[in-house]
């Protein structure tokens, strides 16, 4: 089955889940439209499983969208997770922020593959696996921050990342600072970053994100340097590099994505096919680990 392509004739909007509890991950949520005359009603799929946390699964049907409406619910849904091939259990349905969701009460694990299926009558059964990725399969080291008062950026981070694992790597990166509410609670929020003197990390064109990727896998063994700046300097001193190991299933979603976000207002930009492991639907299972790395204060 194919995945779907942009701009053909009908304009229709695609759930596309969470990143990194964004952590791809948080529940953060983000709307992509797809142009795809027969995407109508066919069911979608998203999961993103981050190791040691629970599965937490939507399942929606595709349709064009007005404002304020929302992604239409198949009834009488059953969703199921399997590990290693082996049913584990049934997820149960919880509604949060007014959306369903299908969640289960166990936490997935590092090199372990899972499974999730979807059945709702009058449809095919949906589903979709990947594995969890290993997050101390990677090293930092040499972390800094450079402090500037150039009118191009406000703080640079540097580090070197180590890939010690015996097969090639994707990477997400984010750099977080501790935010405190009137004092009270301490929150770790993301700069919006941008590369530093390189071409191996994508993103959204000619602007910051907070989330950036490599355009490559790291090879085993390989060593390589990595440099974001900043347009803001919070008051904070405590700050983080987060690194977010995909799996290429995951990467190859997030990279089509990117792509296809960076060409929707381009009338002459190239179709872009939506990366998809979804059998007999659309979306994603994906597969993520996630850790924090301090930063020595400047």
């Amino acid at each position: 089955m194919s995945a779907p392509n942009f701009r053909d004739f009908t304009r229709l909007t695609i759930l596309s889940s969470f990143l990194f509890t964004v952590v791809l991950l948080t529940s953060c949520q983000k709307r992509l439209t797809v142009d795809l005359l027969s995407a109508a009603d066919r069911p979608v799929l998203n999961v993103w499983m981050n190791e040691n946390t629970p599965v937490k699964a939507r399942f929606t049907l595709s349709g064009g969208l007005a404002d304020g409406q929302s992604f239409k619910d198949p009834e009488n849904v059953e969703t199921k997770l399997y590990e290693n091939d082996v049913f584990k259990e049934s997820l149960k349905s919880q509604t949060i922020d007014g959306k369903k969701y299908f969640i289960s009460t166990i936490g997935v694990l590092k090199d372990k593959k899972y499974k999730v299926t979807a059945a709702a009558p009058g449809f095919d059964l949906v589903e979709g696996s990947d594995i969890i990725p290993d997050i101390s399969t990677i090293e930092i080291n040499n972390q800094a921050v450079i402090e500037s008062n150039s009118d191009q950026y406000q703080l640079k981070f540097n580090f070197l990342l180590k890939n010690t694992s015996k097969k090639k790597q994707y990477y997400r990166f984010r750099i977080l600072y501790e935010d405190r509410n009137s004092g009270k609670t301490i929150k770790k929020m993301p700069f919006y970053i941008r590369p530093v003197n390189t071409s191996d990390i994508f993103g959204s064109v000619n602007s910051s994100k907070k989330a950036w990727f490599v355009e490559k896998a790291q090879p085993a063994g390989e060593t390589i340097f990595y440099a974001f700046s900043t347009d803001d300097h919070p008051a904070s001193k405590n700050n983080y590099i987060e690194v977010t190991v995909l799996t290429e299933t995951s990467y190859k979603y997030l990279k089509s994505i990117s792509k296809a976000d960076n060409s929707e207002e381009d009338p002459f930009a190239e179709k872009v096919i939506i990366h998809s492991n979804i059998q007999n639907g659309l979306g994603i299972v994906g597969g993520l680990s996630s850790k924090e790395f301090p930063v020595p204060n400047p």
